[in-house]
């Protein structure tokens, strides 16, 4: 019944809903007390032969019943929305599982670092090559994975790669150094690839740890280093 309502009768009920005399509406309004009555006649002949506080009342009583429609209405939608993002979310991380499930069958170390040089994901391989607890590795800066002398000069290389993007074979890199999380040095050889994202390039790192491995004893009994793969 509100929606038959002028724009004018809805201002007179909300002042009248607000405590205010046909005087105060007048004023309020910039309207005669004689037009303030005939507004209160029309709105009579909509909503009934009811008085000033049963006209209030109902015109109130309707608003409410817009409002919690309104409120239910957002609401589902809003329960909607966060069931499509569950499920959105869900799949992500399916997906994400399978993809760290995979990565962490691969025989190398791999990083995939965002633009900003932080750590997005990190395989078991990276994990155990570097020292670090599984899932530590997580949001940490890939410059904490080198001596802190080469920092500096690292975020220069990371920031003009990034301008840059280019595939960096294994091997291109063989004087590089690296750090675990105890603070021990090795040399290792990195593959870098670049993928554009919604928020930003994700770098690939695939890292090979170069220290010479022992062999076992040859006919002579005598130890034998393996040569450092490439």
């Amino acid at each position: 019944m509100e929606d038959a309502l002028s724009h004018r009768e809805r201002q007179l009920l909300g002042l009248a809903a607000q405590g205010f005399t046909d005087n105060a509406i007048a004023r309020e309004l910039g309207i005669s007390l004689a037009t303030v009555g005939t507004y209160w006649g029309r709105i009579r002949i909509k909503f009934g032969p009811l008085n000033r506080t049963e006209l209030v009342a109902v015109y109130l009583r309707e608003a409410a019943s817009r409002t919690i429609q309104t409120l239910r209405t957002e609401n589902e939608r809003l329960i909607n929305d966060l069931s499509e993002h569950a499920k959105t979310a869900q799949m992500l991380r399916t997906s994400l599982e399978l993809f760290k499930g995979l990565i962490d069958t691969a025989p190398d170390a791999i990083l995939l670092v965002n633009q900003d040089g932080l750590i997005e994901l990190a395989n078991e391989q990276a994990e155990e090559m570097f020292g670090y607890e599984s899932g530590e590795l997580l949001g940490i800066s890939v410059e904490d994975l080198i001596p802190m002398e080469m920092r500096i000069q690292h975020i220069s290389y990371r920031e003009d790669y990034n301008t840059e993007p280019v595939k960096r074979r294994m091997g291109e890199h063989l004087a590089t150094m690296a750090q675990r999380k105890d603070g021990t040095l090795f040399r290792m050889a990195t593959a870098l690839s670049a993928t554009p994202t919604p928020n930003g390039l994700l770098i690939t790192c695939i890292i090979r740890d170069l220290t010479p491995k022992l062999s076992l004893p040859d006919e002579s009994g005598a130890e034998s280093e393996s040569a450092p793969a490439g």
